[in-house]
């Protein structure tokens, strides 16, 4: 009995000095002193300087319990306690009490320490390096796979960087690979560099191949220090998101005659030409009677229907994004408004479905109209997933499909095997034998 009184004596007390470990965790706290030069607002004399802030709930100079003391001519200074966790990114403005006075934006920023923490003495409206932003280390990673298997780019001999307003847009820092990794491994570029500000800080980069710079938009995170940034494709293109081969793809649009155009004007059958833009080319310039000639539409055997085939190169996005113009004009509808459709055969060749001039509502004068519709095409990558009624002992599936889409079957949602259909690559319909029982189908994309 007695070692068991004992042990149970101990647990007792190995309780309370855990509850007494948690509550001086709970309620750690930070000496801080704050000091700042009134002198820029000379010759207004403060009657009274406080500080507010995220640690304080940001009250007015009349209610703050934080109230600087003047420390000698126009300098005022006080130390307080705050009651966050360490490494807290406070925000913070200076006020003085001669009316509702606050400093300008923005505000101030600071990372909380330990124990105590002197700030360093600034003046009023002064936020330059109060106190220097901290840096952060970021690491960078971009996959450049795509380009490797088309040829525009070897990791012998190249290099691969990344720009951004964290390092200027100057020509970039430059990233490495490990050429000795088996595999797509060796094809991804990593670095680590400094990001100078108060976590979470947003930052916009691009990477670029030997100088080149990503055709998509500005990258975007909001980074803290020892964060890694996403692996992300370079142009946001895996290998199978691309043209293999040239392909001649076959581009048609219904232009009745007096078509209603973005620019006010109407479609004159037989006077006005039209032409296809997009991406590929990249983005003939628009301008009167400027669409280069090989873009340029003829009227198919279908009356009203416009027709081009072009080349679309190698290494181009199986992802066409497109637009249509009048006499080499941006006005089938607004700025920026593209339609979007995938090549989703394998071979030299493919057919878009037919598209309809997409301003569909006439806007009242004057035009530009800000509630004007649109109907173009932007067709999702795939899906539409469809299982018919079983038939001749085989039941019909059909998809929006692609290339490196392909289906696959299970028996059970939960926990069961996915398996591949075979020779679904690239299709967008087959017979599956039913087999009896349950059967379930979903699509997967190789990366």
């Amino acid at each position: 009995m007695k070692p068991i009184i004992q042990h149970g004596f101990s647990r007792r007390w190995l309780g309370v000095g855990m509850s007494l470990v948690a509550a001086a965790a709970a309620y750690a706290s930070t000496d801080v002193t704050f000091q700042i030069d009134m002198a820029p607002v000379s010759p207004a004399v403060p009657t009274g300087v406080s500080i507010s802030g995220s640690f304080n709930g940001w009250p007015n100079p009349a209610t703050s319990t934080l109230q600087l003391i003047n420390v000698g001519g126009t300098v005022w200074s006080n130390t307080f306690t705050i009651a966050d966790a360490p490494g807290t990114v406070e925000s913070c403005k200076f006020q003085y009490e001669a009316g509702d006075n606050w400093e300008g934006d923005p505000n101030r920023q600071f990372i909380l320490g330990t124990g105590t923490q002197d700030l360093p003495l600034t003046s009023w409206n002064v936020k330059t390096n109060w106190p220097p932003a901290p840096t952060n280390s970021v690491t960078f990673q971009v996959d450049m796979s795509a380009l490797v298997v088309l040829g525009s780019f070897t990791n012998y001999g190249t290099n691969v960087t990344v720009s951004g307003d964290f390092e200027g847009w100057d020509g970039g820092k430059v990233m490495t690979n490990n050429p000795a990794l088996p595999g797509i491994a060796s094809n991804i570029y990593s670095g680590i560099f400094d990001v100078v500000g108060f976590p979470p800080t947003g930052i916009n980069y691009k990477f670029r191949a030997d100088g080149g710079w990503e055709s998509v938009p500005n990258r975007t995170a909001s980074v803290t220090n020892g964060q890694v940034l996403p692996l992300v494709y370079y142009n946001n293109n895996s290998v199978s998101d691309l043209l293999l081969q040239p392909t001649a793809v076959k581009f048609s649009v219904y232009v009745p005659n007096g078509t209603v155009l973005a620019n006010g004007g109407t479609f004159t059958k037989g006077v006005d030409n039209v032409a296809v833009n997009g991406a590929w080319v990249p983005w003939w310039g628009w301008g009167v009677n400027a669409a280069p000639a090989e873009y340029l539409m003829t009227e198919s055997e279908i009356t009203d229907v416009y027709t081009n085939t072009l080349i679309i190169p190698k290494g181009a996005a199986l992802a066409l994004t497109y637009k249509y113009g009048i006499d080499g004009l941006d006005n089938e509808n607004g700025q920026e408004t593209n339609h979007i459709r995938y090549v989703r055969t394998y071979g030299s060749s493919y057919v878009l479905p037919q598209d309809v001039w997409s301003l569909t509502v006439v806007p009242p004068a004057p035009y530009p109209n800000p509630g004007l519709a649109s109907t173009n095409i932007v067709e999702p990558s795939f899906g539409y997933l469809n299982a018919g009624a079983p038939s001749g002992g085989n039941i019909p599936i059909t998809w929006l499909g692609r290339p490196a889409v392909l289906l696959q079957s299970s028996s059970s949602l939960s926990g069961g095997v996915w398996t591949d259909v075979i020779g679904t690559d690239g299709l967008q319909a087959t017979n599956i034998p039913n087999a009896g029982g349950n059967q379930f189908f979903r699509l997967k994309k190789n990366l």
